[in-house]
């Protein structure tokens, strides 16, 4: 045995011992969601030559240390991820829209002030005066049933604007995440470019897990598509324009509109971006701008419609006082819901027009024809394509009308949330199979531990065996008659 052997055996020592480190690496992030299993990948080391028709192999090379991850499923799952941060996002502000409603029971909580009952409650007044309209007992509970339908109406179109406000500022703060993403991913292509450039077998691995984590994040806020360059750099695109590209960032620019509400562009061009329905951010800017929006005009349509039958037959009757040409209602015409009030002149009771001007004091026409309100078709079914105009006018009373809401209401977030759970589902199935290729196994990283350590110890013994053979040659041989 020459040197040669030595060599040999020291070169399997240093492979077994980059081993055992990785395998120590792997074991310390076993609790890491974001870290991916790494393994040694070994290979012969290139031959020497001996004469012509001889050559000799003079050991093993680390090749490179790689990562074990299937990125078909990384892919998969990111692109999934986009379409269940939209739907769960939906599925959030459809079931607060029903809580602000009030028609979907809060665990814990009787279901009192539902818009529903408030309305029923201000009906019945109605119909209790048209049998005693000289009570001032029923007046006074009328008058007191119709203050609480129009602070129950101001009341949700409050919240509603107040969820829109929150919508924004949550559409501002997801904006800004994506931005910040970008940028690390942008330093982290950077610092894995230099880093990889020391040669083709070194590979920047925990900073490809951090990339990959932010990757995960940024894809469940926006619908992007990405690639790997030859240099190991990320390329980011959204609707194939970049976001990312080498040492390119553009980042997304949030411009308020006339309303105060962000709307995301591209920062190196006058272009407005449509995220289409796609991602965490596209589900708030959606839900602001399309979901609050529609349940608000309804409200506003039904509290505007039944406000002006009220007003235009209390008009026509007169109170016991003997007044006339009194509104019960007042509001104004570009909010109704947020604005509508008793008018205050009817603090008085008297002045609440039972009677009709040409009949008797105690005449309760007026009362039954405001009554009779609740049963006339006075709407249309509503069309979210063309909120202004309604589909067969005149077909829907105020009761089927807030049913319909109710109801549209209740099976879109239905929808939202049944999509959202589909969604989790895949994406629990795709990361179940990303996890059993890339998460660390103690069990399987032991069994490879005794595989290392044993194949370090034979080349120690090697190394050890050649060194006392050497030790023979040069001390004890040929000191025979000295």
């Amino acid at each position: 045995m020459s040197f040669g052997g030595l060599y040999i055996s020291i070169s399997g020592i240093h492979a077994n011992k980059k081993a055992l480190d990785t395998l120590s690496h792997n074991i310390a992030n076993v609790n890491n969601p974001n870290y991916v299993r790494q393994q040694v990948i070994h290979a012969d080391s290139r031959y020497s030559k001996m004469g012509l028709q001889f050559q000799t192999g003079t050991g093993v090379d680390v090749q490179q240390v790689r990562q074990i991850r299937d990125e078909f499923l990384d892919f998969k799952l990111r692109r999934e991820m986009a379409t269940f941060g939209y739907y769960h996002t939906k599925s959030e502000v459809l079931e607060e829209i029903e809580y602000i409603f009030r028609e979907m029971k809060v665990p814990g909580e009787l279901n009192s002030g539902a818009l529903q009952d408030v309305m029923n409650d201000f009906w019945d007044g109605w119909d209790e005066l048209s049998k005693d309209p000289e009570s001032l007992t029923i007046r006074g509970l009328l008058h007191e049933n119709a203050v609480a339908f129009t602070t129950t109406v101001n009341h949700i179109s409050t919240q509603l604007d107040n969820l829109q406000f929150n919508l924004n500022k949550e559409m501002l703060d997801k904006s800004n995440e994506v931005n910040i993403l970008l940028r690390d991913i942008a330093d982290l292509n950077k610092n894995i470019k230099i880093q990889e450039a020391y040669g083709p077998h070194v590979r920047a691995n925990d900073l490809r897990d951090s990339r990959n984590a932010k990757l995960d994040r940024l894809a469940e806020l926006i619908p992007i598509n990405y690639y790997e360059n030859h240099q190991g750099e990320i390329a980011v695109t959204l609707q194939g324009r970049d976001l990312i590209n080498g040492d390119y960032f553009n980042p997304i620019e949030v411009r308020l509109n006339e309303k105060g509400h962000g709307e995301i562009y591209w920062s190196d061009i006058e272009e407005k971006i449509d995220l289409k329905g796609k991602g965490e951010l596209g589900g708030y800017i959606d839900a602001r701008d399309k979901e609050v929006v529609e349940y608000r005009n309804r409200l506003n349509m039904m509290v505007d419609t039944l406000a002006r039958e009220i007003n235009e037959v209390h008009l026509r009757g007169k109170g016991l006082d003997g007044s006339t040409d009194i509104l019960f209602f007042e509001f104004e015409d570009d909010n109704p819901a947020a604005t509508l009030k008793v008018n205050p002149e009817l603090a008085d009771f008297n002045k609440i027009a039972a009677a009709s001007i040409l009949g008797a004091r105690g005449d309760g026409e007026i009362a039954k024809e405001i009554h009779a309100i609740r049963k006339k078709s006075l709407y249309g079914k509503y069309d979210p394509a063309n909120p202004e105009e309604f589909k067969d006018p005149g077909t829907l009373n105020i009761d089927d009308f807030y049913r319909d809401l109710i109801l549209n209401l209740g099976t879109e977030r239905e929808k939202a949330r049944e999509m959202a759970l589909n969604q989790i589902m895949l994406i629990q199935q795709i990361d179940e199979r990303r996890q059993e290729i890339s998460s660390v196994s103690l069990d399987e990283e032991m069994a490879n531990m005794l595989k290392y350590q044993h194949s370090y110890i034979a080349n120690s013994r090697v190394v050890n065996a050649i060194d006392e053979m050497i030790d023979n040659i040069v001390n004890r041989m040929g000191i025979v008659g000295r």
